[in-house]
């Protein structure tokens, strides 16, 4: 982005005629004034102001620019509330990045082998023998031919090269295969089929291109469900299955329901329920509720009962990380939800499904329970607090007091004053405590939360501890350097809010604004690094590069280790595709060893350290 986009956009952005669009504005002397779309208020205490071009509300604190506005208003970041304004005044900005051809035209070529590739897999199934297997499979649950088709499905051959000579014969080439995701390399160099003996399901993007596959096996095999690994074209959790065919269903209702496996999606779109999507067996990432954001006021989660048990008692879970294994169960966190429903603004509700059902299963047996479960789905914090204190509260104190320091940290992240107050008096009154106690309960964990900080201080900085400290300190170099920072490199909830933070703000230099619940923490992490002394931006830019050098590294540590683990693992149970797909995985990493481990200088000894501020 050149600033000159930025002042052109603004110039051409009449901050008046812009939230008039939104709000019912009069005039106030020079000024004008009306509700605050951003809080519930009776007496108008939003003000905006011509002169500066700028907006404030006296009563929840929202102010800024045009930009600012609409990125509050429409829930954007701060490039697309940019471009949102620039189409509006009919102004193309400056590409975000410079066109390459060279980089396009590689994507394009790997969009074009996952296409053949599907089609290829949905020929095997419906033409061949070797098909047989996935229609009988297709057959005893209930899938039409016409659904599966809609959702292309198909099947893979037991076979380590079927797919490979189809492919090679039409021009792909096996480095391309394997970037792609389709093909695994051995140690020798020599590549194989990735899926073998599975029914496939081609996973697309919202306009219908295919990014990736997930590919279900049939008898013993594990894992599984296996999905594509990361590529430049896909990413797990920023995708959804079936965004493609439910977009314009979830535009038209304004809800998403979420459940968790290809085949709920698949059978929610046979019977006719069609905004429904898949988070593909992953927890719901802030990532993937952004790809339908703009387009709803709620989102439903219809995990199965079990997935939502344990959204309702498993806390701590960092629903952004993504391991190298197939993730068993994972289940979203009540604290991170309440704070996706903050921070992304949208109505967050749970469907309850009957005990030990998943929505497939549901759809196709007992449409009327379905139905009951997505049309009456319990807020958030309602359903958890059903699955956590039951229809009765414990009669033991000590068990009260536990339950109250499990839902503090929630009740803490609630952002409306108003709604928490009011699962304060709920709290209260299920477990038969004075409303006093339960109030204190949220103060008490942001007291509890200083004291961790404080704690913290007296060791040393982690890599991505000290990357977010740098961020913060250094917020003028931050626009060289954001679009190095990839989401997949942060795995600690509070860095990836803060990370967000950082993109969302102008540049300009002053830090920018976090969610009140991060700002203790993120003052401690300034603390810990005001023991060292300022520098100029250069070196700052160095420092969180060499940072963000240090933190990938890290990873690629922690991943070589735990595929050594899975390759003692495969060694000794005999399992030979395991072995062979773990030892492909540690060729892949060892090919990036070099960008970690530079090679030693033959005339100075290594005296780098992996920790800071000590």
């Amino acid at each position: 982005m050149q600033r000159d986009d930025l002042e052109r956009v603004r110039d051409a952005t009449d901050i008046v005629e812009l939230i008039s669009s939104y709000v019912a504005l009069r005039k106030a002397g020079k000024n004008f004034k009306g509700l605050c779309p951003f809080h519930q208020e009776k007496t108008p205490s939003f003000i905006v102001f011509p002169e500066t071009q700028t907006f404030h509300c006296f009563g929840c604190g929202a102010g800024g620019d045009a930009i600012g506005f609409v990125m509050r208003a429409e829930n954007l970041s701060f490039r697309e509330a940019l471009e949102r304004l620039a189409e509006r005044a009919g102004i193309t900005l400056t590409p975000s990045r410079p066109p390459d051809p060279e980089l396009d035209a590689r994507l394009l070529r790997l969009a074009e082998r996952n296409a053949l590739a599907a089609a290829w897999f949905s020929h095997v199934l419906w033409n061949t023998a070797h098909g047989e297997p996935g229609r009988r499979l297709l057959e005893q649950r209930g899938v039409d031919r016409d659904t599966a088709e809609r959702f292309q499905l198909g099947f893979a051959p037991e076979s380590w090269d079927a797919l490979l000579g189809h492919l090679t014969r039409q021009g792909a080439t096996p480095d391309e295969l394997v970037e792609a995701g389709l093909a695994g390399r051995r140690d020798d160099g020599s590549v194989y089929d990735r899926f073998r003996y599975r029914l496939m399901f081609p996973i697309r993007d919202r306009d219908g291109r295919v990014i990736g596959f997930g590919a279900r096996a049939l008898g013993e095999a594990q894992p599984k469900y296996l999905n594509s690994p990361q590529t430049p074209l896909f990413d797990k959790s920023a995708s959804l299955y079936a965004i493609d065919l439910a977009l314009e269903h979830i535009r038209r209702t304004r809800e998403v329901i979420v459940v968790e496996g290809y085949m709920d999606a698949i059978a929610a779109h046979q019977f006719g329920y069609l905004n429904v999507v898949a988070s593909m067996g992953t927890a719901l990432t802030e990532r993937q509720v952004r790809l339908v954001r703009r387009a709803v006021d709620r989102i439903v989660l219809a995990l199965d009962a079990d997935a939502a048990g344990q959204a309702a008692t498993l806390r701590g879970l960092d629903v952004l990380r993504d391991s190298l294994a197939e993730p068993a169960r994972p289940a979203p966190d009540p604290q991170q939800l309440v704070r996706f429903e903050r921070t992304l603004r949208v109505d967050l509700r749970i469907a309850r499904l009957p005990e030990g059902k998943d929505p497939d299963e549901l759809i196709r047996r007992n449409r009327e329970a379905w139905e009951q479960a997505i049309r009456q789905p319990v807020p958030l914090l309602d359903f958890y607090l059903d699955a956590l204190i039951g229809p009765a509260p414990p009669g033991d104190p000590r068990a009260k007091s536990q339950l109250l320091q499990r839902i503090a940290p929630v009740l803490y992240e609630i952002g409306d004053r108003v709604v928490q107050e009011h699962y304060i008096r709920e709290v209260a009154r299920r477990l038969q405590v004075r409303e006093e106690i339960v109030r204190r309960m949220p103060r008490a964990v942001r007291r509890a939360n200083a004291q961790v900080i404080e704690r913290s201080t007296r060791r040393p900085m982690t890599p991505e501890e000290h990357l977010m400290a740098l961020l913060l300190r250094y917020p003028a170099v931050v626009p060289s350097v954001i679009e190095e920072i990839a989401e997949g490199d942060i795995v600690d909830a509070r860095h990836l809010a803060i990370l967000a933070a950082v993109r969302s703000a102008d540049g300009g230099g002053d830090q920018p604004p976090l969610p009140e619940s991060l700002q203790p923490y993120a003052e401690a992490l300034l603390a810990r690094l005001g023991q060292f002394p300022e520098t100029p931006p250069r070196l700052a830019l160095q420092m969180i590069r060499e940072t963000l050098r240090r933190l990938r590294r890290e990873r690629h540590d922690e991943r070589m280790r735990l595929l050594q683990a899975d390759i003692r693992a495969a060694e000794a149970s005999g399992d030979r595709e395991a072995l062979l797909q773990a030892l492909a995985l540690v060729e892949q990493l060892k090919r990036r060893y070099p960008e970690f481990y530079p090679a030693p200088s033959p005339y100075f000894p290594d005296t780098r350290t992996n920790t800071f501020g000590s």
